[in-house]
């Protein structure tokens, strides 16, 4: 090998391992155990069921691998950032500070969905970028710091797949359930999309980012 061939092969080499030190330390990787949201239970789901989330500057994106879930039951996952976490009441913040709470500076928006198989098995994953999030529950807030910002991913079980429905069941907080199902305290922009429809919903799981 020709000697100039040597130093840019070994300069190619240094590129791509300072590219890979930049990138592993510009992302924070956090993995944490989903546990049982209040309306559905209480501690860990257990058997593995775990979220990643990986932040970065300029945004955050997250795989959730979990089970106990019910087949052919719909579902969504919902995004909520907590801007200002030090104004909620309680630690992890609580679902009146996210809602009611406009010091906590927070949004919820949709992240994914879909109908779970006969497993009872589900994985979902999404990424968000930072800035506002115009599709959220409340107007003109978003994701402010990725690095700083309260994380909460919340499954809501739609209830078994109705036909017809599917497709709004798995894409937005309100189709398939009931009036009475439905959280009071939520505001109108969470139960502005999707057709009602006879199901309990109920939101199902959940994991937190601090």
């Amino acid at each position: 090998m020709r000697p100039q061939w040597k130093k840019a092969s070994a300069a190619v080499v240094l590129l791509a391992m300072i590219s890979t030190a930049t990138v592993s330390a510009a992302a924070e990787h956090e993995t944490v155990a989903v546990n049982w949201h209040a309306q559905s239970g209480s501690g860990p789901v257990g058997d593995g069921a775990t979220a990643t989330l990986i932040r970065r500057a300029d945004g955050v994106s997250f795989r959730i691998q979990t089970n106990n879930l019910r087949p052919g039951h719909a579902y969504t996952v919902w995004f909520v950032v907590i801007n200002n976490p030090s104004a909620c009441t309680a630690s992890p913040c609580s679902g009146p500070d996210i809602v009611l709470n406009a010091a906590t500076n927070s949004q919820v928006t949709y992240a994914t969905g879909h109908v779970v198989g006969e497993s009872g098995q589900g994985t979902f994953a999404g990424s968000f970028r930072a800035g506002e999030l115009p599709d959220g529950w409340f107007a003109g807030r978003g994701l402010g710091d990725p690095l700083t910002a309260d994380i909460h991913l919340v499954l809501n079980d739609h209830g078994p797949a109705i036909q017809g429905l599917v497709s709004e069941m798995i894409h937005t907080y309100r189709a398939g359930c009931t009036d009475a199902s439905l959280p009071g305290i939520f505001p109108a922009s969470a139960k502005a999309d999707g057709t009602p429809g006879p199901n309990t919903c109920r939101l199902y799981q959940t994991a937190v980012f601090e």
